[in-house]
């Protein structure tokens, strides 16, 4: 049903916004539509739909393509954002990734101090006895990410323990398959300490 009122919500904003969207347009797009999921300033308040406050512009570019050309198949993509994104132009798309970059993320929420103790280690060195190399390698060790690799400081954990879940299963294009081998050495148990953490980051 959610899903069901985001499209219609969204088409009602692409009738009103021009394809050569200036800043105004991307605000009301994303207070009509966006915001539903993600906050008006690309903070989250629902741990299922990620934090996109301040992930680097390439990123967010190359997700949004993903969802338009629907190589990004994960379930909540499928329902939530393949219907958004097939309103988008090349345009939209270009503004949507710069104002949500340039949003400052909110605080991260520790969460259990044990689990995220551990997830640290993790985090930061890897597990050498599986060969999980250190999540820090690619994210960096304030988990800030780079051009083409997420930011994950502060990102809810139950979302990034479903997507983590979703890396299994070749649901995600790019990079995901690089995560794909790394996240196939960890146990539910490991992946939920090393969300633990980040999400208290």
């Amino acid at each position: 049903m959610k899903a069901i009122c985001l499209i219609t919500g969204v088409l009602w904003v692409f009738s009103v916004v021009s394809h050569h969207a200036n800043a105004q347009d991307i605000k009301q797009m994303v207070v009509a539509v966006c915001s539903n999921c993600h906050g008006v300033d690309g903070n989250s308040i629902h741990p299922r739909y990620p934090n996109v406050a301040g992930q680097a512009r390439e990123y967010l570019l190359a997700q949004l393509k993903a969802f338009r050309d629907k190589s990004r198949k994960d379930p909540d993509a499928h329902a939530f954002m393949w219907g958004v994104s097939a309103q988008l132009t090349d345009g939209q798309v270009v503004k949507l990734a710069e104002y949500f970059s340039a949003q400052k993320p909110a605080p991260g929420k520790p969460g259990d101090a044990q689990l995220a103790a551990k997830g640290k280690v993790i985090y930061e060195s890897g597990i050498k006895s599986k060969n999980v190399p250190a999540c820090a390698f690619c994210h960096g060790i304030t988990a800030h990410g780079t051009a083409v690799i997420p930011r994950l400081a502060g990102q809810h954990a139950e979302y990034l323990r479903s997507q983590i879940k979703v890396f299994h299963l070749d649901y995600r294009p790019g990079l995901a398959v690089t995560m794909k081998a790394v996240v196939e050495r960890l146990t539910e148990e490991e992946a939920a300490q090393v969300a633990e953490y980040l999400q208290g980051l």
